[in-house]
């Protein structure tokens, strides 16, 4: 029992090591560097086209009552997008409906639109007490998701 014991952890070792190896390799810097640069002209344009389609939707969501402040571009492996989002105004639900049927085609901004409102619900929920909301994140990418950002009410 014992050998077995210690053939099992050696081999749970000798995996540990391989796995931190391939780690190690798969996020190197320069091997990040070199993947980025070596990018197609092809894989850059579509890039930078998702990119443009993204910040072109600020003034959409502008309507929606979000100013977009700040939008982050993460050109790593893989990418991301993070918006930054103050609320500006309230609008209807109904106006909101109106706003995302005329803009139906863009397949991007219903999610974005959806977690900002319901992040904008969420946070109505919450006790602030001494903090106040600053910002909603939103972000895109492998794992999308939605930060509520808190700042100490001065």
């Amino acid at each position: 029992m014992k050998d077995m014991f210690n053939k099992f952890s050696d081999k749970m070792s000798e995996t540990a090591g391989t796995m931190m190896e391939g780690f190690e390799n798969m996020f190197s810097l320069d091997n990040l560097a070199d993947k980025f640069s070596s990018m197609s002209d092809a894989t850059k344009e579509k890039y930078a086209k998702y990119n443009n389609d993204l910040i072109s939707l600020s003034p959409i969501i502008e309507e929606i009552g979000f100013k977009t402040t700040e939008i982050e571009l993460s050109m790593g492996i893989p990418p991301s997008f993070t918006f930054h989002f103050n609320k500006i105004k309230d609008i209807s639900a109904e106006r909101r409906a109106e706003i995302l049927e005329m803009h139906k085609d863009n397949a991007l901004l219903k999610p974005i639109v959806k977690m900002l409102v319901a992040a904008d619900n969420y946070q109505g929920k919450i006790k602030l007490g001494s903090f106040k909301f600053d910002c909603i994140e939103v972000s895109l990418g492998l794992t999308p998701g939605v930060n509520l950002i808190l700042t100490p009410k001065e």
